[in-house]
Parts: C-alpha cells; structure tokens; sequence
C-alpha cells in the first residue's frame, strides 16, 4: 500500500464524524419547524447555516480522501507530496471547525450555503488548489498511460471545484449577479465538479471490487465526461429561472435538467455487464457494505435526484413548487441521497482496507444502512406531502403563509420521524466505524504508520483458503470412512 493511501484514512474518519453530527443537529432543527416557539440556545438561522454548511463540507472532505486514495491506485505511485496532504487535511478540518463553530454563534456572511466569512472562504479555495496541485504533478509523473480515465476524470474534477469556487471570493451588489455566482457553488460543485470527481473514484474502486473490464469502464467515464460537463453547467439554468435572467433559461436549465440521469445509468450498467465476481455472497464483509452504500447512491441519483429533479425543472411546474418544501425533499435526496451515500462508501472501503470487521458490526451496519434508507424515503415523502399541499393552499388558494404552516404540519412531524431513524441509522454507522478504528487511531494520524501487518484483502483471501482448506478435510474425512466401511466388509 501507497503512504498516500494510508494518509487518506484520517479525512475518510473525519467525514463519518461530521457526519453523525449532521445527523443529530438536523433533528433539532426539524423539531423546531414544528414548534417555533421552543426556547433552544441556537436560533434557527444559526442552525440552518450549520446544517448547510456541515452538509457541504463532511461529504468535500470525504471525497478528497478518496481522491488521494485511489488516485495513488490508478496512477501507481505515490502523490507527489505526501506533506501536502497532511497539510491540506488539517486546513480543511480546522477551517470546517471554524465555519461550523463561527455560525453556530452567528458569524455569518448571509449568503444561503455560502455563509462563511470571506477569510474562510479564502482557506477552503487553498486546501482545493492544494489538491489540484498535488493531483497534476503526480498526474504528469505517472507511469501509466495519460490518457487512463480515472485520472483524467479525477483531475477534471478538481480543476473545476477551483475554478468555480473562485468568484464566491468577491461581493457582488446585483441581486442576481449575486444568485448566478452562488450557483456556480450549490448546483456547479454538486452536478459537475463531484459529479467527475465521483465518477473517477466509484470507477476505480468498482474495478477493485467488482472487477469490471478497465476498457469498457474507460469508455463509459470518457462518455459521462462529456454529459456531465454539458448537464452540469447549462442544467444550472434552472436555478435562474426567477432571478432576472432571460427568459431561454428556462428551456436550457428544463432540456439540459434531463440529461442528469444519464452518466449514472451508463456506469452502473457497463459495470453491471462486465463485472466478474461470482457472486455478492462471494465478496468480503468490507466489500458487501460498500457495493450496498454504492447501490443506494445510485438509485437515489435516478430516482430521487434525477427524475424528480426533471419533473421540478419543468419551468410551468417549477413556478408553483420553486422554494416550497418539495425543493427540500429533492435537495435531500440530491445532495445526501447521492453524494452522501458516495462518500460513506468510498470511506468505508478506505478505513476497513486494513481493518477486519467482525460479524456483530457487520450486522450493525446493516440495520444502520436500513434506517438511512427508512428516515431519508420517510423525510422526503413528508417533505413532498407537505411541499404539495403547500403548493396549492400558498400559491393556487392564495392562504397566508401562517396559515398554510398550520395546515402542513401534521406532514412536518413524518418529516421529524424520518429525521429521527435517519439520526439513529447515522449515529449506528458511525459508532460502527469508530469502535472498529479506535484501537489503531494513533497508527491513523501517523504519516508512517501501519493499521496491520496483512492488509484485509490478504486476510479475506487466507479467510477464503482456510474454508476451503476445512471444506476439503470434511470430504477427506468422508472418504476415509467409506473405505473404512468398505475394508471392514470384506
């Protein structure tokens, strides 16, 4: 294993912390949308900041790790600088513990998702070009063909979380100068810029996994490239429908809205058809969690992000749901539905790479990935009700807005109780992963350090020979007894 690899196992950790902490702050917050008058010692402004903010950053985190991790993979070698990224990663975790910590207290720069101050803004725009840095000299020192996917995809990718997270560093005073910049950011990084990065990584780890054939997983990524860019950029058109644009938005963001669903179907399904392992029962405890994480990424990018995501940027739809609670569900089902589920795979893999994961925690795992799956269909089928029946008592009936939050309330506790499993399901996952890397926690935050002397696919492979081993002297044992049986008869 690469040092760079084994550097990456501390963002993969931190991302699963950040995580079960996202979990327990939103069920305040979807307490306090039904009783607004409960006396909590954060406002709820403060408490939505951080609740976007943290739902941006531990996924960002995650998936860098991932990068460095499986960067190293497919260029077969290690990253440049392995200082850097111990560099970066401390950046990234002491600016997120300063964002999170500043807007619980109410320092805010009061733009939606981008509410960190500007000097937080600036360090965040560092710890990327740090790795896209280190990503483009280990790219042009590799050994391997240039022209291998993964990396391309992967270098893309970090390229464009610079280049469109730059112009959020200046003010604007236009009102939609302002909107369309925000966007870049909100709709940009999650639809294009991720969307390549993930692209990469899931493509490397199922060639690990799944051993899927290299060239025609190669030849999907170069085609989700092309329909991830043009999705990715003109689809944000259907944010701008109603902030002074002109009126073709409306038809690129609608058309281009549609393509969205595409690159995830094109990889599953090259993946699905070359893919070589006997059997999912075949595959070790590790790699059972982390194709189960992959399958609820991709189901939730078709059908909850995707579909409903079309269906949403219908402009004649979109002016009667934009801004109500059916945004919510979607915007639950995009960013956790699909990247979430992402980055708790990938970082599983990471962390459990020379780990062994025993069958009590992996039963855990199991009933903590249900309740993910149970809380977010939960939350976004109350959250749709509710933004439904918003909709019409708002916009069609032409109800004040108090009354029409006293007629959708009943809908808001479903989307309390689905917020409760997921919380427990997050809180399981993450008490999972911190029990099982707690006794090589020190080795962890160790450049040089080592979590085992065999590394876990080893140990599944002498796992695989020593049943097979016991398999055999059952039926040697066996046989041994009919030739008894036999010399005793004559």
């Amino acid at each position: 294993m690469f040092r760079s690899q084994h550097v990456s196992y501390k963002y993969a950790l931190l991302a699963y912390v950040l995580f079960g902490l996202q979990g327990l702050v939103a069920s305040g917050g979807a307490l306090e949308l039904i009783f607004p008058d409960m006396d909590l010692p954060i406002s709820y402004a403060s408490g939505r900041a951080f609740h976007l903010n943290i739902s941006i950053y531990w996924p960002l985190i995650g998936m860098i790790g991932a990068i460095y991790f499986f960067f190293s993979q497919e260029a077969e070698r290690e990253l440049a600088s392995i200082r850097l990224i111990n560099i970066n990663f401390w950046l990234l975790a002491g600016t997120t513990g300063l964002v999170l910590g500043s807007l619980l207290v109410g320092f805010t720069a009061g733009r939606e998702y981008l509410e960190a101050m500007w000097p937080l803004k600036v360090a965040t725009a560092a710890s990327t070009l740090m790795l896209c840095y280190n990503l483009l000299c280990t790219y042009r020192a590799a050994g391997v063909p240039r022209n291998r996917a993964t990396l391309i995809s992967m270098v893309a990718g970090s390229i464009t979380l610079i280049v469109f997270y730059l112009p959020n560093l200046v003010s604007y005073t236009h009102p939609t100068t302002d909107e369309m910049a925000k966007f870049l950011v909100v709709h940009i990084w999650e639809e294009m810029s991720l969307e390549l990065i993930g692209t990469g990584v899931l493509a490397a780890l199922l060639l690990k996994v799944a051993k899927a054939e290299r060239k025609a997983v190669e030849t999907a990524i170069y085609l989700d490239i092309t329909l991830v860019a043009l999705a990715g950029i003109l689809a944000t058109g259907h944010h701008y429908y109603w902030i002074g644009v002109p009126a073709f938005w409306l038809w690129i963001g609608g058309v281009f809205s549609a393509m969205q669903a595409l690159p995830a179907i094109i990889l599953l399904y090259t993946t699905v058809k070359t893919a070589k392992f006997t059997s999912f029962s075949s595959l070790s405890k590790r790699d059972k969690i982390t194709i189960v994480l992959i399958s609820c990424s991709t189901f939730y990018h078709i059908f909850g992000a995707s579909i409903l995501g079309f269906f949403m940027a219908y402009p004649p739809i979109n002016r009667f749901i934009h801004g109500t609670y059916i945004t919510s569900a979607h915007s639950h089902f995009a960013l956790f539905g699909v990247f979430g589920f992402l980055v708790l795979a990938v970082c599983f893999y990471i962390l459990f790479t020379e780990i062994v994961l025993s069958q009590k925690m992996y039963r855990f795992c199991q009933l903590a990935i249900l309740a993910l799956n149970a809380g977010l269909v939960t939350m976004g089928v109350g959250l749709l009700l509710a933004g439904g029946l918003q909709c019409y008592f708002w916009r069609v009936i032409g109800l004040s807005v108090g009354e029409t939050n006293e007629l959708i309330r009943p809908y808001l506790f479903i989307r309390a109780f689905g917020g409760s499993i997921y919380a427990a399901g997050s809180l399981l996952l993450t008490f999972v992963v911190l029990k099982s890397v707690w006794p090589k926690l020190r080795a962890i935050f160790h450049t040089k350090g080592q979590l085992a002397a065999i590394k876990y696919d080893d140990l599944c492979q002498m796992q695989e020979l020593v049943q097979e081993l016991v398999k055999k002297e059952k039926e040697t044992e066996k046989l041994l007894i009919k030739i008894k049986r036999l010399s005793q008869n004559r």
